[in-house]
């Protein structure tokens, strides 16, 4: 509204004219000039300097500098020969100073639609790359999670071999299980998260296959209140726990190993404690590489976007995991409801 009032001060006070004249004149002329202004729009998409030259960008908006100044002229001398009788030298004197006014005007427009036009590609280059980011997200715990698929089916398989000419029974039941965890895995690796009875059920499946070939050698206790086994963490992710707990406590005993989980609500975030006994009495010396306990945490960092979701305390005579797992909502991703 500002050039409105402008221009039509400037018409009353050098002319004389009425200010309601003047006033309805500005009004009308700026109303034509917007419209035509609204045609800027598609040239400035279309000449945007990211794909134009600069000099190109420069000569079009040239060319519609005149052309759009033209059709406001001429628009509004139809006006002006309406409103005023016989005041066409009025119109001419005043063309300088129409001039003066559309320039600025021009100017403001187009610098409005270029920041549009600016803050519209970088949106989409955000979502472009929250997409992408997501992709990348997504090939990495692919990759992390085959990294910690079970290591164990050659070892399981010799101790079958080895049982069916002893126990032909317990072999039939550890092949069982056997299939069952690896159907289990299968189904559990396409969905990224899961509830946790669903998936405490799968990490003891493990260790069910694992008993069968250490006896009386692992002894479990899992306290979980009933009141978490809906919660929702990611999909094989307390698996490896287990598998690092057998390998660096039940393989280095000669006694018997205590395995306990301890599940927790904790500032609104699930605690999963998995601690081991150790033998300190063993001369063995097994060492890992860690790889199971980092590409968890690093699934954890990954999907909740946190560090230090999990943390490792070790004594003499301990070793202990422990996990926090941040409220996230449960889904199914269409692969794991295909599966179905």
């Amino acid at each position: 509204m500002l050039p409105v009032a402008i221009h039509s001060f400037v018409l009353n006070q050098t002319y004389h004219l009425k200010l309601s004249i003047t006033l309805t004149e500005a009004l009308l002329s700026f109303a034509v000039l917007a419209i035509l202004m609204l045609s800027l729009w598609y040239m400035v998409k279309y000449s945007n300097l990211a794909f134009s030259s600069l000099k190109k960008t420069l000569q079009n908006h040239l060319i519609s500098i005149v052309i759009i100044f033209l059709l406001w002229l001429g628009l509004s001398y139809l006006i002006y020969a309406v409103l005023f009788d016989s005041s066409i030298q009025i119109f001419q004197s005043s063309l300088l100073w129409r001039w003066l006014i559309y320039l600025p005007i021009y100017i403001l427009i187009v610098a409005v639609y270029y920041l549009m036009i600016s803050l519209d590609d970088s949106k989409n280059r955000a979502i472009e790359q929250a997409r992408l980011n997501s992709f990348v997200k997504e090939a990495e715990l692919k990759e992390l999670k085959s990294q910690i698929n079970p290591h164990f089916l050659f070892n399981s398989l010799n101790a079958v071999s080895s049982m069916i000419y002893t126990d032909k029974d317990h072999a039939h039941e550890m092949i069982v299980n056997i299939s069952d965890f690896f159907r289990s895995t299968l189904l559990a690796s396409k969905s990224r998260m899961i509830h946790l009875s669903e998936e405490l059920e799968h990490a003891l499946l493990y260790l069910e296959i694992e008993k069968a070939r250490f006896g009386d050698k692992i002894q479990l206790i899992v306290n979980l209140p009933e009141s978490l086994n809906q919660w929702s963490l990611p999909s094989l992710i307390l698996q490896p726990l287990v598998e690092n707990a057998i390998k660096h406590g039940v393989y280095e005993s000669q006694k018997t190993i205590t395995i306990q989980f301890d599940f927790t609500l904790m500032h609104n975030q699930l605690q999963v404690v998995l601690q081991n006994d150790i033998d300190d009495t063993s001369v063995s010396s097994r060492k890992g590489t860690g790889t199971g306990l980092r590409n968890v945490a690093e699934r954890l960092r990954i999907i909740y976007n946190q560090d230090g979701l999990l943390k490792v305390e070790k004594t003499d005579r301990s070793f202990k995991v422990i996990i926090r797992i941040p409220e996230k909502e449960y889904y199914k991703d269409e692969d794991d409801e295909n599966a179905n």
